[in-house]
């Protein structure tokens, strides 16, 4: 039987550093408005952590990034976890590398559990 994880926690920061062994996750400069150098962007490069918990069986993930003034969706990735305890606690960095904005504006961070929308998190670019 399949259970949809429940989100604790999502997070955008410049960096998530996982630690070997322990699987710790520090994060490192974590924002919610964002300065870049004009528009469209140069690449930027950020990272976005995941805390799930309640999760039972291979759930499909997808973190999605939506232009909310076009609503486009501009970058996703997508990842399939196993989730074999629910009391157990995953965490997930998405790495995200080379991603124009188009404009200044507000943007969502969006995670999905095949079609159900389990969190989203808004930012400024500017």
């Amino acid at each position: 039987m399949e259970h949809l994880p429940t989100v604790i926690g999502l997070m955008i920061c410049e960096q998530a550093i996982v630690e070997k062994g322990t699987e710790n996750v520090s994060l490192i400069n974590c924002f919610t408005r964002k300065r870049v150098e004009g528009f469209p962007s140069p690449p930027q490069s950020f990272s976005i952590a995941v805390f799930l918990t309640d999760g039972l069986g291979s759930i499909p993930l997808e973190v999605a990034i939506v232009d909310l003034e076009s609503m486009d969706e501009i970058k996703s990735l997508a990842v399939t976890i196993n989730f074999v305890d629910r009391s157990k606690e995953i965490r997930l960095v998405f790495r995200i590398a080379d991603l124009v904005f188009p404009h200044a504006g507000a943007y969502d961070i969006k995670l999905f559990a095949r079609v159900h929308m389990l969190a989203q998190h808004r930012f400024q670019v500017e």
